[in-house]
């Protein structure tokens, strides 16, 4: 039924939010802004490193000046920290390499910078993601349908072929406007009961139920 599974990264492949955190907290700093815990951080991820930051900082310096500076930072810091993620959610490279072997043809999709979604590919699944995309100046992010499709074609899948696996509501809903299968996971950042409510087709419990569910 399927020929190709498009993972999302933060969330759905690693945890990259202990990383995020050190980068996103010491451009607070520099700046004089309030810190921010886990918690807060989570509710700020999914649309991209500017919403990131935005949605970080305080509301009364949100000028499109001040977010390009205080982004610029991050950015920086985010460079030295980010590939202090080096294991996925246990079970998950395992199941991604049977996966593989199975015959499906693997890509990864996220709103993070190409470069580091490019890096951490590399480090946590080196022998099985054969395409990965970021974020990069002059293409829209998830979830917008035309990066997708385009991963999609250079996976040599058409849409209605391709399960796209996410843990939260934009992943849900790029996969719907794609018109790719829409898989929920419930290990990563945002509860199944929100998947299922913006179109999840289901939400997986484990790593282990993705051999289990594509067969």
């Amino acid at each position: 039924m399927y020929k190709a599974l498009i993972f999302d990264l933060d969330g759905t492949i690693a945890d990259t939010l202990p990383a995020i955190l050190v980068a996103l907290n010491a451009t607070m700093r520099r700046f004089g802004y309030p810190e921010h815990d886990i918690p807060a951080l989570r509710s700020f991820i999914n649309n991209g490193a500017r919403k990131l930051i935005t949605r970080a900082m305080p509301e009364v310096q949100r000028t499109e000046a001040q977010i390009d500076a205080v982004l610029a930072d991050y950015d920086a810091a985010y460079t030295e920290t980010y590939l202090q993620t080096d294991t996925t959610y246990p079970g998950l490279d395992a199941a991604i390499a049977e996966l593989h072997a199975r015959g499906y043809r693997i890509g990864v999709l996220s709103n993070k910078q190409d470069y580091m979604v490019k890096g951490l590919c590399a480090q946590l699944l080196p022998h099985t993601v054969e395409i990965a995309y970021g974020q990069r100046p002059g293409y829209p992010t998830k979830p917008d349908p035309t990066v997708p499709l385009a991963l999609a074609a250079e996976l040599g899948a058409k849409p209605h072929e391709v399960a796209f696996i996410g843990d939260s509501d934009v992943d849900i809903k790029t996969a719907i406007a794609a018109g790719f299968a829409p898989i929920g996971v419930a290990w990563g950042y945002r509860p199944a009961e929100l998947l299922l409510e913006v179109g999840a087709q289901t939400v997986l419990p484990s790593p282990d139920a993705l051999t289990e569910y594509f067969h």
